[in-house]
């Protein structure tokens, strides 16, 4: 088994939160259940990249920008193949309710008005039994 480098590990981290996670470009929806499995009136949430034509979203919002400040490899377990790197992030969202909700403007000048948000974001990575590094899972 070939142990990766830290710089490997930084590497498939840094793709994956700009390919995956948090694309400039990526729009999401957020739906609320209809259907009330538990029969308790209680609310299920879920979110989807794809608007639905039959129900109204809560709300949606889109990634305007997102810009990696740092990437650190915090834990390593190279017997297991289980690597934790975290990945700190200015991400930049648009409400896009607010959007639909204003005057038609330019586009510069609404993203000028956006404040990007400090994201710390963990991405836990392994690797096959041929040494291909891939991303299990990723949380803030």
């Amino acid at each position: 088994m070939t142990v990766p480098t830290d710089e490997q590990l930084k590497e498939v981290a840094e793709m994956y939160i700009l390919n995956q996670y948090a694309p400039p470009g990526f729009t999401a929806y957020l739906y609320e259940e209809q259907d009330d499995p538990d029969d308790d009136t209680t609310c299920h949430i879920y979110s989807t990249e794809w608007p639905k034509p039959d129900e109204e979203a809560l709300s949606s919002w889109e990634i305007v920008d997102t810009e990696i400040e740092l990437v650190t490899v915090e834990e390593r377990d190279d017997e297991a193949r289980e690597w934790t790197v975290l990945v700190e992030a200015l991400v930049t969202i648009r409400d896009r309710e607010q959007e639909e909700d204003e005057d038609d403007e330019d586009d510069e000048e609404e993203n000028e008005d956006l404040e990007p948000q400090s994201r710390s974001i963990s991405v836990y990575v392994t690797s096959d039994s041929k040494g291909q590094l891939y991303v299990v899972d990723a949380e803030e």
